[in-house]
């Protein structure tokens, strides 16, 4: 068995998110949160990121130059199937 070092924290947490609309759940981490994905571009390829909300942001050639946009700017990548 474990000790939880705050479970006041957590259960308030927990009861937050519960919470929380479909709308304040649609727009968590929109900010924070990005996926590549590869297609083609003038015969080439090329990865586009896009924000968790869908949104383009940037268009790239290479994936190290996508890596190093979403480190530059404390993002995350999403996996997404």
């Amino acid at each position: 068995m474990t000790m939880n070092a705050h479970p006041n924290s957590d259960n308030r947490l927990i009861t937050a998110l519960r919470r929380m609309t479909v709308e304040q759940l649609l727009q968590l981490g929109t900010s924070q949160v990005v996926y590549l994905r590869a297609g083609m571009r003038d015969g080439k390829l090329a990865f586009m990121l896009y924000g968790a909300d869908g949104l383009p942001l940037a268009l790239v050639d290479d994936v190290d130059t996508a890596v190093e946009m979403v480190v530059e700017n404390g993002l995350c990548f999403a996996i997404v199937h």
